[in-house]
C-alpha cells in the first residue's frame, strides 16, 4: 500500500512519537522511510552578526544529522531501507516540498513538535503539523 513514507522530526518528544509509528508503518508495508529534519530559519531571525547566525544554523543542523543517524541506524537494524536529509528553512515548506520531490505516499508526524502543548483553548495540532494537512493530498498521520 506504501512504498515511500516520510517522518519529519525535530528532535522532540511528540516528533519520537511520530518517528515510532511511521518506522513500524514502514516495516508492516516493507516501505522506504523517509526521515527529515528541518532547522527552522525562522525561530532565530536575523541577527547582526552573520556570522554568528550561520554558526548557530550549522550546529543545530550538525546536531539534527546526529539525530536522524540515530533513527536510520535503528531502522536500518530491522532491515527496513532507509533515507534522511536535514533541509533549512520553514518547516512546513520543506516537508511538502520533500513529499512532492520523493514521491511519498504518506506522512507520520507528531501532533506537535517542539514547541509542545498548546494554550488552554488553542489547536490540537501544533502549527507545522496542520500546515502539512493542509499543505498535501498525501495521507498524514499525526501521532
Amino acid at each position: 500500500m506504501y512504498s515511500n513514507i516520510l517522518v519529519p522530526t525535530d528532535g522532540s518528544e511528540h516528533a519520537e512519537r511520530g518517528v515510532e509509528h511511521g518506522t513500524d508503518l514502514a516495516a508492516e508495508h516493507d516501505a522506504t522511510l523517509h526521515v527529515l529534519f528541518v532547522v527552522d530559519e525562522k525561530v532565530y531571525g536575523s541577527t547582526p552578526a552573520l556570522s554568528s547566525y550561520e554558526a548557530a544554523l550549522e550546529q543545530l543542523a550538525e546536531d539534527a544529522e546526529d539525530l536522524i543517524g540515530d533513527i536510520v541506524e535503528e531502522a536500518i537494524e530491522h532491515d527496513i531501507e532507509t533515507t534522511a536529509a536535514v533541509r533549512r528553512g520553514v518547516p512546513h515548506e520543506e516537508i511538502l516540498a520533500y513529499t512532492a520531490e520523493n514521491e511519498v505516499d504518506a506522512i507520520v508526524m507528531g501532533k506537535r513538535g517542539a514547541a509542545g502543548e498548546p494554550d488552554e483553548g488553542a489547536h490540537h495540532l501544533g502549527s507545522v503539523t496542520d500546515r502539512v494537512l493542509r499543505g498535501t493530498d498525501v495521507p498524514v498521520t499525526p501521532v
